[in-house]
């Protein structure tokens, strides 16, 4: 039986393909999680699989009249509210070229005040602006964070309760090092590193007394700043004012084991004999310094290399080549090594 108290609770993969569904059906998605999990990068992936254009609009910095409009008079002195032309398609709005609709995406709903999300009530729930009717094709998505995250946020009506499909998302790990870390290429050293502290990769607690937090967003970030770059001492003030400084000095401190990964010339030359780690920081720094060089002339001694290392190293190993060279899952030494591994490749 599914435990009642989070059956509402989903992963990235899930929470996407749910808010599909739901917008599919001319409702509200309203997703809800911690700060940094990358909330609008979901609604942003909707929007290119719908081939919707997305209009990105922070609730939490609104003033009611950007739901209700401007009021002016026409000829015979009647005032009449006039809509935001850039935030709310009518039904007179074209369609944007190459696009099939718009998605209004209202992000940090939940900070936003009272008087605001009053003021919203008639877009979610009627799709209307004032008196003017929403273009026919206009859907609609809603996020915030978490009411227990100490973030900027007020409970909701039951009013706004009703109006809403509600989704928790929660960070799922192996999501994210597929379908983030992977898939955009993320430094070697931070994926082997996340991949032996998994617990790092999201570190919120509402009482934390740090300046930072590492969560996906802060990650992205390291990426940024490490990506092709030495990761040295005299730089850790720098990571600690990006993903908190226990993390920093561990991070940096991995880096340096880097530096003693085996040549990957010696694994080629005897991927059979060549000496495997005992160091769990170096095997997993010598399963990412492989990953990072993967290609098709030394895949085979690659993964003969690798397979002699024990199930996560392996499952690391061949998930990135799934992910980073897509081609070689029909070479006869991925088919072999991933057999195995199957179970743990398809998450």
């Amino acid at each position: 039986m599914a435990d009642i108290n989070n059956i509402y609770r989903c992963g990235p993969r899930q929470t996407q393909a749910l808010i599909e569904e739901i917008l599919f059906a001319g409702l509200v998605p309203f997703v809800r999680s911690s700060p940094g999990m990358g909330k609008s990068s979901l609604f942003r992936n909707v929007t290119r699989i719908a081939n919707l254009h997305m209009i990105d609009h922070r609730a939490s910095t609104s003033d009611p009249t950007d739901f209700s409009g401007l009021p002016n008079f026409d000829a015979n002195g009647m005032a009449r509210f006039a809509p935001f032309s850039e935030l709310f398609p009518l039904q007179s709005t074209p369609l944007p070229k190459g696009k099939d609709g718009w998605l209004i995406f209202l992000d940090e709903y939940n900070a936003a005040s009272k008087q605001v999300r009053a003021a919203a009530f008639k877009l979610i729930l009627d799709r209307m602006i004032g008196q003017h009717p929403l273009h026919e094709r206009v859907a609609i998505g809603l996020a915030g964070n978490l009411d227990t995250d100490r973030s900027i946020t007020t409970a909701i009506s039951t009013a706004e309760q009703s109006r809403l499909i509600h989704i928790e998302m929660m960070i799922v790990f192996n999501e994210w090092l597929t379908d983030v870390a992977l898939k955009e290429d993320y430094d070697p050293r931070i994926i082997a590193f996340l991949s032996q502290y998994e617990s790092y990769l999201m570190d919120f607690k509402p009482s934390h007394t740090e300046r930072t937090f590492c969560c996906p967003r802060t990650w992205e970030f390291m990426n940024a700043l490490v990506k092709g770059k030495d990761v040295t001492d005299s730089k850790a003030v720098l990571y600690a004012g990006t993903i908190t400084s226990l993390v920093a000095v561990e991070f940096v401190q991995f880096c340096q084991i880097w530096k003693k990964v085996i040549n990957i010339r010696q694994i080629i030359n005897d991927p059979k004999g060549c000496e495997v780690p005992q160091d769990v920081n170096l095997k997993w720094a010598t399963v990412g310094h492989m990953m990072d060089k993967i290609e098709d002339s030394n895949f085979a001694d690659l993964a003969t290399y690798a397979n002699r290392f024990s199930l996560d190293f392996r499952v690391l190993f061949y998930r990135s080549t799934m992910v980073r060279h897509k081609h070689l899952r029909r070479h006869p030494d991925f088919i072999n090594g991933a057999i195995e591994l199957s179970k743990y490749l398809h998450d």
